[in-house]
């Protein structure tokens, strides 16, 4: 008698433990939520560059990079939440990270949202990056992807930054601030004035069909290594876009001041006072047989200001003056909710400095292909 109780005893127990331990998860289930994304995209490419022969390759990001990422939140009550986004970039055709060293390359951000707005700090992108969740720049429908027509070819379109900071503003009849700090774009270890900062400011407006973004970027470029660059660069950005519902159409200007280089020389650094330039983009995208056709050009024409001007290799560029055209065409088709089918063309020239033969092969080349986009 005594033992069956005690077996009957024991039975309840686990029955209780159980369900406690099912009721815990439930709870905790309700209360957070954690979600793992990605990308995955890969193209067959033929690119050739001026007096290069023609290539086919394998690549990797041309409709938008391969990431994957975790992304999760906590409803704290009354409004208010706390969330995470780590992710990273990598190369689908052959598994590489996206950036050594760093287990989250893209993003890696701490949140708290309420009424206030929202602030968050860790790793992210610059306001007119077109990288991660805080840029706000809106200026082509190729964005900076699909090789010569994105706009990193003609644009200075920031970088991602550590030790960051930003402030988004509620809703103010469609206006919403945004305010971005980096204490060290790199390493915030020494001094102040050490450390290379980010600072930026911008603002969006969305009334009816049209998106409105505004944006001021300074970067510093203190630290020991950069004590070639005595002067701050400047970047101002503006873009524009307008839903007719049969079309989207996109505009975008930006003047920068004082940028130390391009991103087509990747080793190659301006000193001194760098560069200035105008840049111009002018782009739709248009419904059409079941997929989405996509068209950007982008133009900027500016001048050296650094007396040491620009130099390659041994060789010092003799004009002072450069100016820089692309343009792009997407047809996208979706397979599914989250698959489409890709093909494009761009083409990049350029002149005056930017065409010397130092350069030329740089600036210069075209490129089409097809691709495959698919996000989890």
């Amino acid at each position: 008698m005594f033992f069956t109780i005690f077996r009957g005893s024991m039975k309840l127990a686990k029955t209780a433990l159980v369900l406690a331990l099912a009721s815990a998860g439930t709870m905790a289930a309700a209360e957070s939520q954690v979600t793992l994304y990605g990308t995955i995209d890969g193209a067959v490419v033929v690119n050739k560059a001026k007096g290069g022969d023609a290539t086919v390759s394998l690549d990797d990001g041309i409709a938008g990079g391969s990431v994957w990422g975790l992304e999760g939140s906590e409803d704290l009550g009354n409004g208010y939440s706390v969330g995470f986004l780590l992710e990273n970039g990598f190369t689908m055709d052959n598994g590489a990270a996206g950036e050594d060293g760093k287990a989250f390359s893209k993003q890696a951000t701490l949140s708290l949202s309420g009424n206030f707005g929202e602030l968050a700090f860790g790793r992210m992108g610059g306001l007119a990056s077109y990288e991660g969740s805080y840029s706000i720049w809106d200026a082509s429908p190729l964005g900076t992807d699909y090789l010569q027509g994105g706009l990193g070819n003609t644009f200075v379109t920031g970088q991602i930054n550590n030790n960051s900071i930003v402030y988004v503003s509620p809703e103010f009849g469609g206006l919403k601030i945004h305010a971005q700090y980096s204490n060290g774009v790199e390493e915030d270890t020494q001094k102040w004035s050490r450390n290379s900062h980010y600072y930026g400011l911008g603002a969006t407006y969305e009334i009816g069909n049209l998106s409105l973004a505004g944006i001021v970027e300074r970067f510093d470029n203190k630290g020991a290594e950069n004590k070639d660059k005595d002067k701050a660069t400047i970047v101002y950005s503006l873009s524009a876009a307008y839903d007719f519902e049969v079309a989207k159409a996109f505009f975008g200007y930006q003047y920068a001041s004082r940028f130390h280089g391009f991103d087509q020389l990747e080793d190659v650094t301006v000193a001194g006072k760098g560069m200035n330039q105008n840049a111009f983009t002018l782009g739709a995208e248009v419904p059409a047989a079941g997929g989405t056709f996509k068209v950007a050009a982008n133009y900027g024409f500016g001048k050296v200001k650094s007396a040491d001007g620009v130099v390659v290799g041994d060789e010092k560029l003799s004009n002072d003056k450069f100016n820089r055209f692309t343009v792009g065409a997407a047809y996208e088709y979706p397979l599914s909710k989250r698959t489409f089918v890709y093909g494009w063309g761009a083409y990049a020239t350029a002149g005056k400095m930017l065409k010397e033969k130092a350069v030329e092969e740089d600036f210069k080349s075209w490129s089409l292909g097809l691709g495959l986009h698919h996000a989890f």
